[in-house]
């Protein structure tokens, strides 16, 4: 009896030790955004492109329909998110290069 308790403890020890080390991964590779301050300070400096200069560089049509404009760091390069409305109606979920 208490080997199989001293087995259910080292099995709960390894899969909460498991646990944190995943949690700490998906931490190290979350996403950094700006907030609107940080984005206009790095659009004046030249650091990144503004919203609507991605757009046309991408060729994306359509109108912006988020108010949720997001300027997040994937992947390591800093992206827009927005979402955009085609002509038809669609509502798209866009990423733009911001550098």
């Amino acid at each position: 009896m208490r080997n199989a308790i001293a087995s259910m403890v080292a099995a709960v020890a390894v899969a909460v030790a498991l646990g944190f080390a995943v949690t700490g991964a998906a931490l190290a590779q979350e996403e950094l955004c700006l907030d609107k301050r940080e984005i206009q300070e790095r659009i004046n400096s030249g650091q990144l492109r503004q919203l609507s200069e991605a757009i046309a560089a991408a060729g994306v049509e359509g109108k912006i329909i988020s108010s949720a404009v997001q300027l997040c760091r994937i992947d390591g390069r800093w992206q827009w998110r927005v979402n955009v409305m085609d002509y038809s109606g669609e509502s798209k979920p866009v990423t733009l290069p911001a550098e």
